[in-house]
């Protein structure tokens, strides 16, 4: 990074200063998951920092290291780590942009920016099984209203729990779904499958004055800011009615708000969906972005067709009569 230049163009750049309009400009284009994710990265390097932050000082390789072994010290998992990496990143190539003179593309070489593939996200075919045609033994209102929300997640071809909270009433109409991805904007249409109309009946919101097909956002205060701090809180609550779910039927099981689309990917992989439609049905900017969910089962779907090869091959005649010879 040249020193000078930055010296020159902005004096001793303070990191929290520049991020801060980083932040306010996100925060006026509606962008609010990524205010949140450059709120929490700019409060963790602060937290680490200690005082001032000039720019110059921040984006080093010998620092940016010293902020990894000081994430890794606090036990922060791989994928925080780098989001918090890839955030410092953005930021750092919005100063200096790459292809110009100042700018190092080496810089983050030595620190974590990949994302780690999470083996465990995705239930097996029985267990989702198990979640969809086992009734709760003690009625509990809060958990069956978090069971139907995950099974429609999953149904409806791994729609993400912020596009269900905003899904409005308008949307479902002539049996179909039209709607918008809350993270990137694209289009998704698709056809309501019968075992989701039950649940689409009976959770859906009653009161006819509101807008959205689900009661999450009801009761949110108005402004785009104290929105989406509402649809957080009833995201975690989700996540927490979801933990007490898997207690009961899926005991050992980790279940979480990603899970259902995580789920849908997977097993649509296994039963031979081609990735591009899979890109296609979760609404992906890239079939790399699906690639990165189906990664971890790779090798289990390869092991299983090695498997089968092996079998093959001992079930044939030329098998059978090396067996012979051997005796």
């Amino acid at each position: 990074m040249n020193t000078e230049r930055i010296e020159k163009d902005d004096g001793r750049l303070d990191l929290s200063l520049y991020m801060t309009k980083v932040i306010n400009k996100l925060s006026e284009d509606k962008r609010y998951p990524a205010v949140h994710t450059y709120t929490s990265t700019l409060h963790s390097f602060a937290k680490f920092s200690c005082g001032a932050m000039p720019v110059n000082d921040v984006f080093t390789p010998g620092r940016l290291k010293a902020y990894e072994d000081w994430l890794l010290q606090r036990r922060l998992s791989w994928n925080t780590i780098s989001t918090y990496m890839r955030t410092l990143q953005a930021v750092y190539n919005r100063l200096s942009p790459p292809g110009t003179p100042e700018h190092n593309a080496k810089l983050f070489d030595d620190v974590y920016t990949k994302v780690k593939s999470q083996t465990k996200r995705a239930l097996t075919e029985e267990q989702m099984g198990r979640l969809m045609h086992t009734n709760l033994a003690v009625p509990c209102k809060e958990l069956q209203r978090a069971q139907a929300y995950f099974l429609l997640m999953f149904l409806l071809r791994g729609m993400p729990f912020i596009d269900l909270a905003h899904l409005r009433k308008r949307d479902v109409r002539d049996g179909r779904i039209v709607y918008r991805r809350h993270k990137t904007g694209k289009q998704i249409t698709l056809r309501i499958p019968r075992e989701a109309l039950p649940l689409l009946k009976e959770f859906k919101d009653k009161d006819a004055a509101s807008l959205y097909f689900f009661p999450i956002l009801n009761d949110a205060p108005e402004g785009e800011d104290a929105l989406y701090g509402y649809y957080q809180k009833a995201l975690r609550n989700f996540n927490k009615m979801l933990g007490a779910l898997a207690k009961r039927l899926l005991p050992g099981v980790k279940v979480s708000s990603y899970t259902a689309r995580h789920t849908w990917a997977t097993l649509a992989y296994h039963i031979g969906m081609p990735v591009g439609i899979i890109c296609q049905a979760l609404g992906h900017s890239s079939v790399r972005v699906t690639e990165t969910y189906l990664k971890p089962f790779e090798n289990e779907k390869v092991d299983k067709a090695n498997r089968k090869l092996i079998s093959s091959v001992r079930k044939s005649k030329w098998g059978n009569d090396v067996n012979c010879n051997m005796l």
